[in-house]
């Protein structure tokens, strides 16, 4: 166990970015609000750029009345209101460069600054996509960053046919089924920790290297709207299994000032979870 206290001050003020509320982050946005109510300080900002569209109704925290607006505008306002925290939304585009976090930080980081060396920098990334792990990754390791602990969760994809929209699942065959109904319900979690300047665990990106060379590389930003809806599809339980073992980790640290655990992994439908821990 590491004691977030022995580097800091004796107490901890969250300053918490999060970036993407889809399938995971919708959950996770929910959690951490309600976490923060309890703490009673801190400052969450969540970033996405997207817009609510029908598809998102069967696993994201979004009704139909929500549709066509910015999905971390509606549950900025939603939880700031339920909650009563200081929750903001950041929805001009896309995390595609390390100016755009930077911006995101100092842009509400003025209000908060009598909190001085007890302000605690957190990103939180729940996205589906290795260009934005990378842009993070390279933003934890800027020497201007100074401290920042970084939790990524990402999981499995469900593997479908290519033509899942115009083929009923009635029509598959044994080997599409098979496929479909043993994939999607892995995942993981990743807690990097640097404070004053000293990397104290490692991000995802240095656990799972295949991330810095991995051929997604196209920002997000320049996808067509075609290619954005036909993001891979992911199992409502396994969004809500991520977002568990996320808020698990916050709640430590708001809780007791503390990081336990370094790498969890889990699967959804055995119904387990198993953490390296420190």
């Amino acid at each position: 166990m590491m004691s977030l206290l022995n580097r800091l001050e004796d107490e901890i003020v969250p300053y918490i970015v999060q970036i993407g509320v889809g399938g995971t982050g919708s959950s996770v946005a929910q959690q951490v609000a309600q976490m923060l109510s309890i703490h009673g300080k801190g400052v969450y900002v969540l970033v996405d750029p997207d817009i609510v569209e029908e598809k998102n109704l069967n696993n994201q925290l979004f009704t139909s009345a929500n549709i066509g607006f910015p999905k971390a505008e509606i549950l900025a306002k939603r939880y700031s209101a339920a909650y009563h925290i200081p929750c903001y939304s950041f929805t001009e585009r896309y995390v595609e460069d390390v100016q755009t976090i930077d911006r995101i930080f100092s842009e509400s980081l003025s209000t908060f600054r009598t909190y001085g060396s007890r302000l605690l920098p957190i990103i939180i990334g729940t996205v589906d996509n290795n260009f934005t792990r990378k842009v993070i990754h390279d933003f934890f390791n800027h020497s201007h960053v100074s401290s920042l602990l970084y939790i990524d969760a990402g999981n499995e994809s469900v593997d479908v046919p290519h033509d899942v929209g115009q083929r009923p699942i009635e029509e598959w065959n044994d080997e599409e089924l098979k496929r479909y109904n043993e994939s999607g319900w892995t995942g993981q979690v990743v807690c990097g920790l640097k404070l004053q300047s000293s990397v104290l665990l490692e991000p995802i990106a240095n656990l799972y290297p295949d991330i810095l060379t991995s051929d997604d590389d196209i920002a997000p930003s320049t996808l067509s709207c075609e290619e954005l809806s036909a993001s891979d599809p992911q199992r409502l339980i396994t969004n809500r299994f991520a977002a568990m073992i996320v808020s698990s980790y916050i709640a430590e640290v708001l809780n007791n000032s503390t990081i336990s655990k370094h790498h969890t992994v889990f699967h959804a439908q055995r119904g387990y979870m198993k953490s390296k821990t420190i």
